[in-house]
């Protein structure tokens, strides 16, 4: 049934980046409830902020179409004092008579070219197919050039894919001496967020040992350590 959306910390702060930052990158581990806190996140953007533009996009059209869902749940859930009037309502769109909507598609070479977006929204974007990725990625320069915002949320998969790319930029640089400087986003401009099943508060050792047993220990780290390969997150620096 329905469950009132309880934020825990670390979905605070989340959501607290994603309107802090223009560009937000979240590595996270499996169930932590990142598609909806994001889906809560743009439905409340799109509401509340006139002329708000959204795309969702996700590896296939049947998980976009998912997250829409979810969005469009959250929506019929409000109370209707707060509730901005739908002028259409369908599968794949949601537009207001605010002038904002949000629209969800299935990640392509040419998703969002031309289109004028305040926030693109990739979910599970290690997932894409390789080719895919990098031409989406491509295509899309141009539209975030011009002041978009975007978040990219994913759990690991490999350490080359473009999701993985988009996490090391996003990185803290060093200076000439080594030091790493004190700046809030990496060099690409995005602000990365690191959250392991350890960040939720019910989950604790007991918990996961049926899971590591299930899946096997180098599994059980990419699913919910945020490990990939060889590469380990420094959880210090995205805390």
């Amino acid at each position: 049934g329905a469950v009132p959306l309880a934020l825990y910390g670390y979905q605070k702060h989340m959501v607290e980046s994603f309107h802090k930052h223009r560009m937000v990158v979240a590595l996270t581990s499996r169930q932590n409830g990142k598609t909806t806190v994001a889906a809560a996140y743009l439905l409340w953007r799109a509401m509340f902020y006139e002329d708000t533009k959204i795309l969702v996009v996700a590896n296939k059209l049947k998980q976009a179409i998912e997250i829409m869902d979810r969005i469009k749940y959250s929506y019929d859930e409000c109370p209707d004092y707060i509730k901005c009037g739908a002028k259409e309502y369908n599968k794949t769109s949601i537009a207001f008579d605010n002038g904002s909507k949000i629209e969800a598609v299935a990640t392509t070479a040419d998703a969002g070219r031309g289109k004028s977006i305040t926030i693109l929204y990739v979910d599970e974007m290690a997932f894409l197919p390789a080719n895919i990725a990098s031409a989406f990625w491509t295509s899309i320069q141009p539209v975030l050039s011009t002041g978009g915002s975007c978040i990219v949320t994913s759990t690991p998969r490999t350490d080359e894919d473009q999701f993985a790319q988009i996490w090391k930029g996003a990185q803290p640089a060093m200076d000439e001496y080594g030091n790493i400087e004190d700046t809030e986003v990496g060099p690409n401009g995005f602000f990365p967020i690191c959250v392991t099943w350890r960040e939720h508060p019910d989950r604790d050792e007991a918990w996961a040992a049926p899971f590591r047993s299930s899946l096997g220990p180098a599994r059980f780290q990419q699913e919910f350590e945020c490990v990939s390969g060889d590469t380990k997150v420094d959880l210090k620096n995205h805390d």
